[in-house]
């Protein structure tokens, strides 16, 4: 019988008991980590290795139900064995953990080999008939074993109840996290696919960047995967705990031995119990009002993050300029609006923006940062542009949210101030940002869909800063030539076409 159980609970991939079972929807079940690397060694479909149906990496589900027998069969194949090896050596157990209790037989009282039959309320302890009667607990009160178990295994019910919620919210949590990190591994196989098909384009020659993009891909999805695997470990840990304490608390209120209860309950019972209680009542008013810490809280399922900027929708034109006739897309070629403001010059083709000397109706001063925009907003889809800065000491490029609800959504931004180096615009503030080269050609890569603007080095692609911004509002791209500086700061802002 015991060998056709343990039968049930095998996987059919690594033959061995099943580790957090995973079903498709053909009703097969297989070990997440073996049917993780099965699919992970598939070169093309993803075939069920018991009836070879297709399936993909989102229609694993967790199968509690099947997980909970695992765990059930595999404790009562633990008992059978104990038991059967106790039988052959003619011994039993000698000492006692959470959740074990003496049995009966062997709870007597050690000072005179007496069956512990009451217990001393006073002391809080198992005593016998002639413990009684001593003068070690003269005047102490006494109650049978049956009665003074039956208060402390209500104390149980709540701490139990709670530990069943909370592993219930926990499982849920792990299941959560895990769908995440399995949306990141199915976004990583698909850029994957994406990026070979663009490299395939330019031929056997850009093979070796290819190469360097998809590690690139690897590292970020590495790093995402890590920290949603370090996130998963910390909720699997925490259930692992509280589902140890509710295994405990359910095998000492299941038991029909109220010594032996008793014995738990005073050695390792009250312990717990008040172990898993808040320090402090947060209800002040009630200092009576059960609570217990919870495992719960304060955790969260870390989101799928995996991110690579403009590689992701303008990976050819980063990788090899030269071939813009092959390259798609390219970036849009914009046409920067005259807003006659005194302070700008617009070239006549509308690709480039100057500062002039002329002074405004107001005389504003010359550090006086006017600002272009272009005709078009974006609020959907990604887009991708550099401009042309050159030597100039003072600039600005970034975006524009311009006027929402009769709010106004301040610019955000890369700027080169001549007296304060390089700042971040975001929004309302204003950053100091140290860069280790200064880039002549800036690259801006806005992606309206997950609300961030990118700001790179458009020499070598390095990344600048990263901004995040609420995705509904409609962004304009934006620069400015900067200060006049007495002359010093002329030359042009372009945006660049191809």
């Amino acid at each position: 019988m015991d060998s056709r159980l343990a039968k049930q609970i095998q996987c059919s991939v690594c033959l061995g008991d099943f580790t957090d079972p995973v079903s498709l929807l053909c009703d097969h079940t297989f070990c997440r980590q073996c049917i993780t690397d099965h699919s992970q060694a598939s070169v093309r479909l993803r075939l069920c290795p018991e009836c070879r149906r297709p399936y993909t990496m989102w229609d694993l589900r967790s199968n509690r139900v099947l997980r909970n027998m695992v765990d059930a069969v595999r404790e009562h194949l633990t008992e059978q064995q104990a038991r059967s090896e106790a039988v052959s050596s003619g011994s039993g157990p000698r000492g006692r953990s959470h959740g074990v209790l003496e049995a009966p037989e062997n709870l007597v009282c050690p000072d005179h080999q007496e069956r512990l039959k009451l217990f001393c309320e006073t002391d809080q302890k198992l005593v016998c008939l002639i413990c009684r009667d001593g003068d070690k607990h003269q005047g102490h009160r006494f109650k049978p074993v049956e009665e003074a178990a039956q208060p402390r295994k209500e104390a149980l019910k709540g701490p139990l109840a709670f530990l069943s919620k909370e592993n219930e919210e926990l499982e849920d949590l792990i299941q959560k996290q895990t769908e995440e990190m399995n949306k990141t591994e199915e976004k990583s196989r698909l850029l994957s696919a994406q990026i070979s098909a663009q490299f395939e384009e330019m031929h056997q020659f850009l093979r070796k960047k290819e190469e360097e993009v998809k590690k690139q891909l690897e590292e970020e999805k590495k790093k995402a995967v890590e920290v949603m695997q370090k996130k998963r470990s910390e909720i699997e840990g925490r259930l692992n705990e509280s589902r140890e304490e509710e295994g405990m608390l359910l095998s000492v209120l299941e038991t029909d031995q109220p010594d032996g209860f008793l014995q738990w309950w005073t050695e390792q019972g009250i312990s717990l119990v008040e172990g898993m209680k808040q320090r402090e009542s947060k209800d002040k008013r009630n200092e009576n009002a059960p609570g217990y810490r919870s495992r719960v809280k304060g955790l969260s399922v870390t989101p799928e993050s995996l991110f690579l900027g403009p590689y992701e929708s303008h990976l050819q034109f980063f990788v090899w300029k030269e071939m813009l006739g092959s390259i798609k897309p390219v970036p849009e070629r914009h046409v920067i609006h005259d807003c006659g403001d005194p302070y700008l010059r617009v070239s006549s083709d509308g690709r480039s923006v100057t500062r002039t000397t002329k002074k405004g109706l107001f005389f504003l001063s010359k550090d006086y940062r006017p600002l272009a925009r272009t005709f078009k907003s974006f609020q959907n889809g990604q887009y991708y542009w550099e401009l042309e800065v050159g030597a100039k000491m003072d600039w600005i490029v970034g975006f524009d949210g311009g006027m929402v609800s009769d709010a106004k959504i301040k610019d955000i931004g890369l700027h080169l101030k001549h007296d304060q180096g390089y700042c971040i615009k975001d929004q309302h503030t204003l950053t100091h940002k140290e860069l280790t080269a200064k880039p002549r050609r800036v690259g801006v890569y806005l992606d309206c869909d997950r609300g961030r603007a990118c700001f790179y080095n458009a020499n070598d692609m390095s990344l600048l800063h990263t901004l995040t911004y609420p995705s509904s509002v409609s962004y304009t791209l934006c620069l400015s030539p900067g200060a006049y500086l007495d002359g010093q700061n002329r030359e042009p802002v372009t945006v660049c076409w191809y």
